[in-house]
């Protein structure tokens, strides 16, 4: 059980820093201020990577907070995934 929990905790991280740079490489790109396409390539598979848990967030904010000028559902997310990598990590070290 160790094994899967620090298995576990590492995809969690690894979808936070993948979060992040999709962050980061929203500005870059969307402020044209890199003509880089290896930017706008790592960009895209950052986002087919992200979107599939982002989207699910996103949807449940414009629920409550109606077209916001900035979008939370990044940070929501890493929060979000966070909690529940923490939460599961804790019951499969109890368990083990």
């Amino acid at each position: 059980m160790l094994v899967v929990a620090q298995a576990l905790y590492w995809m969690g991280r690894l979808f936070d820093y993948a979060l992040l740079a999709r962050a980061v490489l929203s500005w870059i790109v969307g402020m044209n201020m890199s003509q880089s396409e290896v930017l706008a390539k790592i960009y895209d598979a950052l986002v087919k990577f992200t979107e599939p848990i982002v989207s699910p967030v996103r949807n449940l904010l414009n629920r409550f907070f109606r077209q916001s000028m900035i979008d939370f559902s990044i940070f929501a997310t890493m929060i979000l995934v966070g909690l529940v990598v923490n939460i599961v990590v804790r019951i499969l070290l109890k368990l083990a």
